[in-house]
């Protein structure tokens, strides 16, 4: 497939995968989904871990020739945190109550893994400026409010996600109007 394709279908999954969060963070907060994790709650969850891994792999093949280094790193230790979380979550599913051991540490490594991954994306300078401090600050603003941070995380990604998808329309040289 080709990258600019890969772009926009990053640019989705960070979109759909805000979505998911944000369902997944109003509907516990008004109570459509049970104070304990449920099967449909944690199903969610893990879709959208799943998209929120596409659209980090979006961004990825966008500036992948400009952080070198220090960004692989950073998208590869936030993608094995987000594993890990989904494996947390899967574990979860099949009978055992080891959720809360299995995801706070892949929670804190994938906190710290948006930030490094914002730091490269501020470092590669192929996104606007504000992108990279989006990126970093989505996870440790949104964390500390519990189920009002899961909607807030929603409403990052998908503003990630719509600035991904503006900067690919831009970096292949299509026009923003037609007249």
């Amino acid at each position: 497939m080709a990258s600019s394709g890969l772009i926009r279908w990053g640019a989705i999954g960070f979109m759909l995968g805000g979505v998911a969060w944000l369902v997944l963070g109003l509907s516990a907060r008004f109570g459509y989904l049970q104070a304990i994790p449920g099967r449909e709650d944690v199903v969610l969850f893990i879709v959208a871990l799943l998209f929120t891994a596409a659209g980090l792999v979006g961004l990825h093949v966008l500036q992948r020739a400009s952080y070198g280094l220090f960004g692989e790193a950073s998208l590869y230790f936030t993608l094995v945190a987000i594993a890990g979380r989904i494996l947390g979550a899967v574990v979860f599913l099949a009978g055992s109550t080891a959720l809360e051991r299995f995801s706070w540490p892949f929670t804190l490594s994938m906190l710290v893994g948006l930030v490094l991954y914002g730091v490269a994306t501020l470092r590669a300078r192929v996104l606007p400026l504000w992108y990279g401090p989006v990126l970093i600050l989505a996870m440790p603003v949104s964390l500390p409010l519990s189920v009002y941070g899961t909607a807030l995380f929603g409403l990052f990604l998908v503003v990630l996600g719509y600035g991904l998808w503006l900067h690919r329309g831009a970096a292949t040289g299509q026009p923003s109007r037609v007249r």
